[in-house]
């Protein structure tokens, strides 16, 4: 996420709209409702209601949903800066529909129609003020089709363990709004032990945090479009459920390195040093009795946004030509592009933070065709290329024998530190966000600090395991390469000699990093996983600027000022592995 901070929310606020527990341990991290060292979520199999079994067959189901907002207006953009101005720029004051009279399919007027009051979707990911115009059609970009946002559920069943992983094209939704949608997939009595719910990250989705309304103070998020989504995400795992399927399993995992000259600079740049980039793109794809493919999962960590802050079109970003590339093909200028295997893809986004993203890049695309400037080209170029990779590597698919599900969670406590989110709780702007173990009668200070709640989770899926991280994880924090093992073979240095600021690389952690320890064969961190709690940044690299968390230090530290705080990932680090080794220590029973 992009925003800096305004200074005058320091004058803000004395008191939360989320009283919490004040009663709790200020210093609680690792949640204790669960006394006997049992995860406090879920672990299944063998765990609180959920039964072990022998049977080994792996079934699985897919579904996807439309999650575009239902209900807002547009807006013509007279100056070209894609912030909506009084008296220089037009409300289209069509209704929901955005259907105004004299347009192809107009039936008459809708709700909001013709009232002189705009209906407003914000766009989030860069700036406030920026209201959606629509969403991406089919004259944008290379592929010759429109976009949008969808939900896309899989359910996995083995046994007694019933799960469902759901992605959402959504900048990040936050903990409240997952657990809602997570209590009433259970609710819907669809005997699903365990809900994962991650967002891709895409710039261009409406606003689910609500720091990127009209100013920061107002907020954007929408609770109609939020319980919309709720709906679509039910209704994704209902059909998913329905169509369960027996299905084999297989993996590949494909090193982007090897592939361009450039390596993964051609998809990617690291925009704060030092550069470390994870290179691989992880698939696992799950085929029917007959061979075909029922769902091809596909991991791999960037930044949804090769457009940039010049657009103000609803869009998934590379997300959808990822998706569609290797379900219905790629499909380049010239012609040329691959055929696709069908199936539905899912998309999980990695370790995006310090900065993954393909802006600042310059992308070369099969035909020889360059985008080096932010665009619905570049965003589908990346989106193409990804899909061509994991085309070109499923004859490398390497078949996984009676694949074991298993699930575990646990909730976490992180203290807000960062004084503009502290205000924003005051304001109201995070009313959506339950904050916990403060006084919410007394200002909100160093000595009275709220804490979020979160969790992490681990999934393993036969030898790939999974493990949520509720935020952007700097990629380093899970792979190190402070060494330069994970640069690209040409285009990149580890530090940048012009970096007024630089990381002191002496004081960087050594490993064995996170990803290290997993465990499985082919380890994943599912970045934004049931949460969006900003960057999670290493603390040897964390500096402060002038005005601690709202202006950023020299050097880009832009991460900073979107950070709970330097404690954040060191907490969530401890509990990853206390979770970890307790799955580990339960295997080995």
């Amino acid at each position: 996420m992009r925003a800096l901070l305004p200074l005058l929310l320091l004058a803000c606020g004395t008191s939360s709209p989320d009283t919490g527990d004040t009663d709790a341990d200020t210093d609680a991290t690792v949640d204790t409702d669960a006394d006997d060292g049992t995860p406090s979520i879920v672990d299944c199999p063998g765990g609180p209601g959920c039964a072990d079994s022998d049977d080994r067959t792996l079934r699985a189901g897919v579904a996807v949903r439309d999650a575009n907002p239902a209900c807002y207006e547009s807006w013509i953009d007279h100056n070209g800066n894609f912030t909506f101005q009084r008296g220089i720029d037009e409300l289209l004051d069509c209704g929901c529909d955005r259907l105004c009279p004299g347009d192809a399919g107009y039936t008459g007027p809708d709700e909001g129609e013709g009232d002189g009051v705009p209906r407003w979707i914000w766009v989030a990911g860069y700036q406030n003020n920026k209201p959606a115009m629509g969403v991406r059609g089919a004259d944008q970009g290379l592929m010759g089709e429109g976009d949008g946002l969808e939900v896309r559920a899989l359910v996995l069943d083995q046994g007694q363990t019933r799960i469902a992983l759901v992605t959402i094209d959504a900048i990040g939704w936050m903990h409240d709004d997952n657990l809602r949608r997570r209590e009433k997939v259970i609710a819907a009595g669809l005997d699903v032990d365990h809900v994962i719910i991650t967002s891709s990250h895409s710039h261009a989705a409406p606003d689910s945090m609500g720091i990127y309304g009209r100013t920061q103070s107002d907020g954007g998020y929408d609770l109609d479009y939020a319980l919309q989504v709720d709906d679509a995400v039910v209704a994704a795992v209902t059909e998913a459920v329905a169509g369960l399927t027996e299905v084999t399993m297989s993996i590949t995992e494909i090193d982007t390195n090897t592939k361009f000259p450039n390596g993964v600079a051609n998809l990617i740049n690291d925009s704060r040093d030092p550069w470390i980039v994870d290179p691989r793109v992880g698939v696992i794809q799950l085929a029917d009795q007959g061979g075909a493919p029922v769902a091809t999962v596909v991991h791999w960590a960037n930044h949804p946004e090769s457009f940039g802050d010049d657009n103000a079109m609803i869009s998934a970003g590379f997300v959808h030509p990822l998706r569609t590339g290797i379900e219905s093909g790629t499909k380049w200028k010239d012609g040329s592009g691959k055929p696709g295997i069908g199936g539905t893809v899912l998309y999980v986004q990695g370790t995006v933070g310090g900065m993954m993203t393909s802006l600042g890049t310059s992308v070369v695309d099969p035909t020889g065709a360059v985008w080096n400037r932010s665009s619905f080209e570049r965003e589908d170029a990346v989106g193409m290329l990804v899909a061509e990779l994991v085309l070109e590597g499923l004859p490398g698919l390497k078949p996984v024998s009676e694949p074991r599900l298993a699930v575990a969670a646990e909730l976490v406590y992180l203290p807000v530190v960062n004084i503009g989110f502290q205000a924003m709780f005051s304001l109201g702007v995070f009313e959506h966000r339950t904050a916990w173990n403060y006084d919410a009668e007394q200002v909100v200070d160093d000595e009275n600090q709220p804490d979020i709640r979160t969790e992490v989770d681990v999934l393993d899926l036969g030898p790939v395991r999974m493990l949520t991280i509720p935020g952007e994880l700097f990629p380093e924090n899970a792979i190190g390469g402070y060494d330069g093992k994970w640069l690209p073979p040409t285009g990149a240095t580890l530090v940048d000699e012009r970096n007024p600021n630089p990381p002191d690389l002496t004081q960087a952690p050594s490993g064995p990093y996170l990803l290290d320890e997993l465990g499985g064969e082919m380890n994943w961190i599912l970045g934004l996983g049931m949460d969006e709690v900003g960057y999670l940044i290493p603390p040897y690299n964390f500096k402060l600027g002038p005005a601690p968390y709202l202006a950023e230090a020299e050097g880009d530290h832009y991460e900073e000022t979107n950070s709970l705080g330097p404690d954040t990932w060191p907490i969530l680090e401890a509990a990853a592995r206390e979770l970890l080794t307790y799955v580990d220590a339960k295997s080995e029973e």
